[in-house]
């Protein structure tokens, strides 16, 4: 079986080759690794580490990031899955790092119930936990975990899967242009499809979190606005809604509990405001003033 790795990566040539050596971590089976990367500096450190690890004739650049044009992650995402020849596709970002074994314990999964379709791994926080940022990074983490988890104990069975790092059987599945969320998007396609998801925590992938209200703004519009947008796809129909304002009071009692000292329940109970902000703006740029996908998708520069 050969398995495909796809990266979408852009000026971040000081983790991309963190990111392939760890993706690779104690796999040894058939693979290519196909990246949409339009910057050299990320390429070339891609590379670099290709060819310390005698990998680089396993690497694929996409045709039109050759050209140095970046039209947008859906669009990379749709080419990189057109040349894709692997039978089980890996997406991953090149500003992350990976833990120990984490396409065998995919590829496991997968063998333990061939009927699942894709199956997501755990994002976890490489943030300190000693301000607000790294906190509430670490709380969201593993905040999504605990859903994740309480929804396979619970037998309802579907969570969105994570775009920070998932595997996925080869589909015909493509991305709208201007999809917000491609890992939404897809959840909700093979859900609407009949298919199951499937976690596998023990596979982690570590990322780093907005440091500033910008950023962190930009990042959730993106993330959580994505599932706002997915209605006018029509993956929705008579399917569970896993995001919105109304699903987040669920979790009320999630921030309150995670605290561990005073410090961190004060940030928990900031954070409340904060999302409460970040809804509104997400209804007041979709649904008011409509913003289109360029507006809305902004890159987020202290998560690199």
């Amino acid at each position: 079986m050969k398995i495909s790795i796809l990266i979408c990566s852009m000026k971040e040539e000081k983790t991309i080759g963190k990111c392939l050596e760890t993706f690779l971590n104690e796999y040894s089976g058939d693979f290519e690794v196909l990246a949409s990367i339009p910057d050299e500096p990320t390429y070339e450190g891609l590379m670099s580490k290709a060819v310390e690890l005698g990998i680089e004739k396993k690497i694929f650049r996409s045709e039109i990031s050759k050209s140095g044009k970046a039209l947008g992650k859906p669009f990379e995402l749709n080419e990189l899955m057109n040349m894709a020849t692997g039978d089980i596709w890996f997406f991953g970002d090149g500003d992350t790092y990976f833990g120990k074994n984490t396409i065998n314990l995919l590829l496991e999964k997968f063998q333990e119930n061939p009927e699942l379709e894709a199956i997501t791994g755990r994002p976890i926080s490489m943030d300190k936990i000693d301000n607000f940022f790294g906190y509430i990074g670490h709380l969201l983490a593993d905040g999504a975990h605990f859903k994740r988890d309480q929804e396979l104990t619970q037998r309802r069975g579907f969570f969105p899967l994570s775009g920070y790092l998932f595997a996925m059987k080869k589909t015909d599945i493509r991305l709208p242009a201007d999809c917000l969320s491609d890992d939404a998007f897809i959840s909700y396609k093979l859900l609407k499809a009949g298919k199951q998801l499937g976690y596998q925590p023990e596979a982690r992938v570590y990322i780093k979190y907005a440091t500033n209200f910008a950023d962190f703004f930009k990042q959730k519009k993106r993330s959580a606005g994505g599932f706002v947008q997915l209605k006018k796809y029509g993956v929705m129909d008579n399917q569970p809604q896993t995001r919105s304002f109304i699903k987040e009071l669920e979790m009320v009692l999630f921030p309150l509990k995670y605290a561990k000292n005073l410090q961190q329940l004060l940030w928990s109970l900031e954070l409340f405001p904060v999302r409460i902000w970040l809804w509104m703006l997400i209804f007041w740029e979709q649904k008011v003033v409509k913003k289109s996908f360029d507006e809305v998708w902004k890159r987020v520069e202290s998560t690199k």
